[in-house]
């Protein structure tokens, strides 16, 4: 009995030694760690060495708030040729536009600044005026023409170009042509759709789904295809004919464009629809005093418009009042 007593005490024992070694092994192991993470810790926070360069990181300052009223215009131009037809101007106007615009004291951007401007993510100085010029569809002329000129007065311009017609005839731009640009600095290029075909056209000949499907694949292919061969991120649309409704306006959404323009003739200000930002045409008749007029809000042009208006209201009311002698004359002889 003690011989059973002697080992069942000395089992004990070593279960207890055991237990503590394990316990031991498991604390050192716990120490380290913790001593580990502290090191860590330690050296995040840690100050740099006496005399070392220190560089405060201080949080991005708020963009400047835009006053009351502020307005940004865009022109959209097409071609640039001597023999100007009803959508383009003579290269002569077109330097002379940009000189306007330059002595009235607007600082030129590209679309997506403006929009960075209306929305708060601008980062430099606020222009006091600020003016866009875009250019549609993706004519030679962009590049002989204007490019010169955006280099030699050191100006900005967007292009929105249909990419079907991207280097098939002379009168179009080339995929060189608009790489050369893109990386300059001065250009942004954005998509004018694949075929330029007239979303109105389209509705027309198609189903709603059939619709919604080629208007899709017309925004989406023509994004990616500009930013595959031209190496640049694609944040705008020209809507091919100027006009928009609320499906094109999702579909332009949902195809990653960031904003879309359209052909009105108004300045954009903060309340602007960001896919329905407005462009003033430019025609063979913007002369120079047009585009004054206009960037200037004074109403020379809008009285040109509102006489031809006059006229017409004249007639209106002349054709009404014939209507209606003839309709007394028709009711005076059927009583008889």
């Amino acid at each position: 009995m003690k011989a059973i007593k002697i080992l069942h005490t000395i089992g004990s024992t070593i279960a207890i030694v055991g237990l503590m070694l394990v316990l031991l092994k498991a604390g050192q192991v716990t120490c380290e760690r913790m001593r580990d993470w502290c090191e860590k810790r330690i050296e995040r926070v840690s100050l740099p060495e006496f005399g070392a360069k220190v560089t405060p990181v201080l949080p991005k300052p708020k963009p400047p708030p835009l006053p009351p009223g502020y307005s940004i215009f865009v022109l959209c131009y097409h071609d640039f040729r001597e023999r100007p037809n009803r959508w383009s101007i003579s290269p002569k106007r077109l330097e002379a536009h940009i000189q306007t615009l330059r002595a009235l004291g607007f600082s030129f951007l590209t679309m997506s600044e403006a929009v960075d401007l209306l929305t708060g993510r601008w980062n430099g100085r606020l222009p006091e005026k600020a003016v866009v010029i875009t250019v549609d569809d993706g004519f030679r002329s962009a590049y002989t023409v204007l490019f010169p000129l955006l280099k030699c007065y050191n100006a900005k311009a967007t292009l929105f170009v249909y990419t079907e017609w991207i280097g098939k005839t002379s009168a179009a731009l080339t995929w060189e042509q608009l790489r050369e640009m893109a990386q300059s600095g001065l250009v942004e290029i954005a998509s004018h759709t694949v075929t330029h075909t007239y979303p109105r056209r389209l509705k027309r000949s198609l189903s709603d789904e059939q619709f919604k499907r080629r208007v899709e694949w017309e925004f989406v292919q023509s994004k990616r295809e500009l930013e595959q061969k031209l190496g640049v991120k694609v944040e705008g649309l020209a809507y091919p004919g100027g006009h928009v409704d609320e499906t094109l306006k999702a579909l332009a959404r949902k195809a990653g464009y960031r904003w879309a323009a359209v052909v009105n003739p108004k300045p954009i200000t903060v309340s602007v629809d960001l896919y329905a930002l407005p462009r003033y045409g430019v025609s063979s008749e913007t002369t120079v005093a047009a585009l004054k007029a206009w960037v200037t809000k004074q109403p020379i042009q809008l009285v040109r418009h509102s006489h031809r208006a006059k006229k017409t209201g004249k007639t209106t009311a002349n054709m009404r009042l014939a209507r209606n002698k003839l309709s007394t004359r028709i009711t005076a002889h059927r009583s008889r």
